[in-house]
């Protein structure tokens, strides 16, 4: 069976001999991330993934193994919540940046302010470009 990232997270950072609060503070991340990553009961994206990751002394396919793990429970998460919807309505998001040309690896950071019929997400690139990507729910009588 798979480690869990919860696991693997665990196990990295008693390798490498740090306390949760060190390992938040070498990582930039809240004190309360680790712990809340250690019992699955929190879940992070790449972006933080990949500072947990440098923060562990990780590089390489190893580095690069423990961002998909991350991604991978977060990933989890939104297909268990989603998955009764269509695959193609799931996948209208990624379609859109793919025709922008914006490529998963050029994501840097994505903030989304939403509401009941409206989603703005900002997506800040990893060149400093800002994309925007809106959604709009308008139910027809």
């Amino acid at each position: 069976m798979k480690e869990q990232f919860s696991e693997l997270l665990s196990k990295l950072r008693k390798q490498a001999r740090l306390t949760n609060i060190q390992l938040a503070e070498l990582a930039d991340v809240s004190r309360s991330l680790i712990p809340g990553l250690q019992s699955g009961k929190r879940r992070i994206g790449e972006y933080q993934a990949r500072k947990l990751g440098a923060a562990l002394g990780l590089t390489g396919k190893v580095l690069e193994d423990f961002v998909y793990a991350a991604i991978n429970t977060c990933t989890e998460k939104v297909l268990e919540e989603s998955k009764a919807y269509p695959a193609e309505l799931l996948n209208v998001a990624a379609k859109q940046l793919r025709m922008a040309g914006i490529e998963p690896h050029q994501v840097h950071q994505c903030i989304i302010s939403e509401d009941k019929q409206e989603s703005h997400v900002s997506i800040m690139l990893r060149d400093g470009t800002k994309a925007q990507l809106e959604t709009k729910i308008a139910l027809a009588a």
